[in-house]
């Protein structure tokens, strides 16, 4: 993908980039955005694939859960009536113990039974207290509504009767007689919490069977609801299976299809890039071209070197913003028109616009960035044009690298009746021109200008163009790896040394 045209301010008059036409930024971003959403062929089927598996995964866990809360509630509830029958059977013991206590006290204050006062005050106590703990325990319980409803109608009449034994036993052990009401009123509380107790002992043991068997039900059901899920899970990934060999068949086809068609672009790239880069008196050419780090996808950079019928020598870095076949044929449409183009124009502004207009008459929907220089080699005068590409970097022979002053104008194709200003600059002997496109500076995450700085900051001088191109791949892309394809294409003066060395 080609980058936005340069838009930074310096403070060096050297260095100052004139902003770029707004129309063709915002053309480009848009372009980019599309062809950064493109995915590989395939890429929705398999989430979706992904997506269903997870599904069904989480089906089949949300119903056990389900099932294994179910089981917990049974057996939670049932362990809740399991106590409350204990406790009350408990409870009904302690009912007899007091009684038992009531009639020994009774012998020991009429002298009929030889037996320690304070012990049986202490087992008294220890009755009565065990029985309210036993009440208040199974008033704590989860206990169905029926169950509750009999435990509270029956703790009154328990009350009672605990509190009035308690009393008779103290008041035997005293060595006094209690009164016949007394007695009466103990006997009458015994005699109705009797049934009582028993008929609630019954209901606990009734209610005991029918929790079990609800328990057991839920967990027949929960045994049965996790099979179900699991066959319909099961089922559910068969398909899923089916449906993703079928789906890799086609993804397989699809990317067979890519393939052919990244060869077919590589090829026509390739072929159209130029094989030998002429010679040129009192001048070096070198190039570097890398595919970017992108799978399938290959491309739309070009670089051209080709003589002028004035004895000039023309000199392309371009960028289609697009990739795989149509941005290689939009390369080579591009490629040709400029070629055709140069012959007849002495300016590359013009020659420029020309092909601009020609591209929606050769059907060209990519849009370009290009730089199109043309060298006097008698005068070393640069006279070059940009459609919204990159400003060219001169490396004197001091070493120093600095970015020309450009006005880029909008990219090929976004505008059909753009004009292209001309630029003029001399070449110093020794200096080196750098024409390059934006897959060179970019990285990911930082602002182009950063590649930039980076790019004037490669140190020289440099032997020959080959060098160059060395030492600056080598500075900017090095082993970190790059997404965009990355041309860079150097042309070198000669220093006067080395003229007058081949002259001799």
């Amino acid at each position: 993908m080609s980058s936005l045209p340069l838009v930074s301010r310096r403070s060096s008059a050297d260095l100052t980039v004139v902003r770029p036409h707004l129309l063709a930024r915002a053309s480009l971003l848009v372009r980019k955005v599309l062809s950064a959403g493109t995915g590989r062929p395939g890429g929705r089927r398999l989430l979706a694939l992904g997506l269903l598996g997870l599904i069904l995964t989480l089906s089949v866990a949300g119903a056990a859960i389900m099932t294994l809360s179910q089981v917990d509630e049974a057996n939670g509830r049932l362990a809740e009536v399991n106590r409350a029958l204990r406790y009350h059977q408990d409870a009904d013991m302690m009912h007899d113990a007091l009684r038992a206590d009531v009639a020994h006290a009774q012998q020991i204050g009429a002298g009929r039974l030889a037996m320690d006062a304070d012990v049986l005050r202490a087992e008294t106590r220890s009755h009565a207290n065990q029985f309210r703990g036993d009440i208040g325990t199974i008033f704590s319980l989860q206990l169905p509504p029926r169950l509750d409803r009999e435990f509270e109608r029956l703790r009154p009449m328990q009350a009672v009767y605990v509190a009035r034994a308690e009393a008779l036993v103290r008041t035997a052990l005293a060595g006094e007689q209690s009164t016949p009401r007394a007695r009466a009123a103990y006997e009458r509380v015994f005699q109705r919490l009797v049934p009582a107790q028993a008929d609630l002992t019954r209901l606990l043991g009734a209610t005991t069977a029918r929790t079990e068997r609800a328990a057991t039900a839920e967990k027949e059901q929960a045994v049965r609801q996790v099979a179900l899920a699991s066959l319909a899970a099961g089922a559910g990934w068969l398909g899923l299976v089916l449906w993703q060999h079928r789906s890799m068949g086609s993804l397989h086809g699809a990317l067979t299809r890519e393939a052919s068609h990244r060869s077919a672009a590589e090829l026509l790239q390739r072929s159209l890039l130029p094989r030998r880069l002429p010679d040129v008196p009192g001048y070096d050419l070198a190039a570097r071209a890398l595919p970017g780090e992108r799978g399938y996808r290959v491309g739309g950079d070009w670089y051209d070197v080709f003589p002028l019928p004035t004895g000039e020598l023309g000199l392309v870095v371009g960028d289609v913003i697009g990739h795989d076949l149509p941005a290689a044929t939009a390369m080579g449409q591009l490629r040709n028109a400029l070629r055709a183009y140069a012959v007849d124009d002495f300016s590359p502004g013009a020659v420029l616009s020309r092909v601009n207009r020609a591209t929606s008459l050769l059907d060209v929907v990519e849009l370009a960035t290009c730089l199109y220089a043309v060298l006097d080699p008698r005068t070393r005068t640069v006279r070059w044009a940009s459609a919204g590409h990159l400003a060219p970097l001169v490396s004197s022979r001091t070493g120093v690298g600095r970015l020309v002053p450009v006005d880029p104008g909008p990219p090929l194709g976004a505008l059909p009746a753009a004009e292209f200003v001309d630029h003029e600059l001399r070449l110093e002997p020794g200096d080196a021109l750098a024409l390059y496109t934006d897959g060179l500076v970019e990285r990911r995450g930082a602002c182009i200008d950063s590649g930039l700085s980076d790019l004037q900051a490669v140190p020289g001088p440099f032997t020959n163009a080959d060098a160059m191109c060395d030492s600056v791949m080598a500075a900017l892309i090095g082993d970190s790896g790059h997404i965009d394809d990355v041309t860079l294409l150097v042309l070198q003066t000669d220093t006067e040394a080395q003229r007058a060395g081949r002259v001799a």
